[in-house]
């Protein structure tokens, strides 16, 4: 009896363990994983946030194809204002095959008569 609680509370212990780490958004890998990446390196750079980026995800490029090279992605980046968790989203086109994936990114727009974020999932930079 002993050992099966022992099993079950490290079962359990490990189960409370992931689930901390599931609150965020997920990485991904591939091709995807590398034009995520480097717009998190560009994407940024366009925000004028002058605070620290904590975090970059963005939608799944190979999802978001515009013809088969060209790309168009949201891409949301995180930081703290006074305190406060803050968001700024940025829309980001480029090419699978240059490097890098695109020069620049734009600020998105209100959400006005636009699908918001959540219609896609986002993925972090790894």
């Amino acid at each position: 009896m002993t050992l099966r609680l022992a099993a079950v509370l490290a079962m359990s212990a490990a189960l409370l363990g992931t689930a901390g780490c599931a609150g965020g958004a997920a990485t991904v890998g591939g091709e995807d994983g590398r034009i995520i990446a480097q717009l998190a390196d560009i994407a940024p750079r366009d925000s004028k946030v002058e605070e620290p980026i904590e975090a970059v995800e963005c939608w799944k490029p190979s999802e978001s194809m515009i013809d088969d090279d060209t790309f168009r992605v949201l891409c949301r980046l995180h930081y703290t204002q006074a305190g406060a968790e803050r968001y700024r989203d940025m829309i980001c086109l480029g090419s699978v095959t240059k490097d890098p994936v695109s020069e620049y990114c734009y600020l998105w727009a209100f959400y006005s008569d636009m699908p918001v974020y959540e219609d896609q999932p986002g993925y972090r930079a790894a």
